[in-house]
């Protein structure tokens, strides 16, 4: 998208074919990159960090882990992980160079570092890592069970896995509910930060293809996670599972 042209992608035209969501992931995130903090900020009602330490919080003590973090955006998860873990080494893996750029400048820590690359195919070795999160991250990804594989392929076995993302209710009538919330809260800070309500309302869109928390823990078991943990936050708007791979 060139420089000054109006983001104009619905979300509801890239959820079906994993190239096009890929597409939609990039294009989406580069233009929401600049204010992408303030929006999550505003959009949690100043929650968000919170959580995220919450996330980081959930993850067992280790002397020395690598710890991947993935659709890692600016680097709140990355550098609440250097913390945690001095003697570590964080990855954050991102699909979208001006997220990317945001937290290469925001980097004040030796052990930790960021690459470009897509969720589902992010290039580390079998078995290398020790830890992996992801906020906001799975529901992004084109191909969830792909998303899956991909992150119990580079685990080590009885590694430990922490995501925290929007959760889907089973019942459809608190699904509409959640829906309308969501849409509109987040269609307003997308008109008020960027001008273009659909920038921050692709939130809501992008539950309509995931599954419901009964469906995503029989996924998570399929592609050999055992849930270890579960906490929701805001009344079940979102939820921080905490997985362990399955040897």
């Amino acid at each position: 998208m060139s420089r000054g042209e109006r983001f104009n992608l619905k979300i509801r035209d890239h959820l079906h074919a994993p190239e096009d969501k890929r597409f939609y992931n990039e294009q989406h995130f580069s233009e929401a990159a600049s204010r992408y903090d303030i929006a999550t900020r505003a959009m949690s009602l100043g929650r968000d960090m919170a959580w995220k330490r919450a996330l980081v919080e959930a993850l067992p003590d280790h002397p020395h882990p690598v710890c991947v973090d993935l659709a890692s955006g600016t680097g709140d998860v990355a550098f609440l992980l250097a913390d945690r873990y001095p003697q570590g080494k964080v990855i954050g893996n991102d699909l979208t160079a001006p997220m990317l750029a945001i937290a290469l400048r925001r980097n004040r820590y030796s052990h930790v570092s960021f690459v470009q690359g897509d969720m589902l195919a992010t290039g580390l070795a079998d078995a290398s890592a020790d830890l992996v999160t992801g906020s906001y991250a799975v529901r992004n990804a084109p191909q969830l069970r792909e998303a899956f594989a991909e992150i119990y392929r580079i685990l080590k076995p009885g590694g430990t896995v922490a995501l925290l993302d929007f959760s889907k209710p089973a019942n459809r009538l608190v699904q509409y509910f959640q829906y309308g919330l969501l849409r509109y809260w987040c269609g307003l800070w997308g008109l008020l930060l960027h001008g273009n309500p659909e920038i921050h309302a692709y939130i809501a869109a992008s539950l309509a293809t995931y599954p419901d928390r009964a469906t995503l823990r029989h996924l998570m078991h399929d592609c050999g996670f055992s849930v270890q943990q579960s906490r929701r936050f805001y009344f079940g708007v979102l939820e921080l599972l905490v997985l362990c791979k399955t040897e």
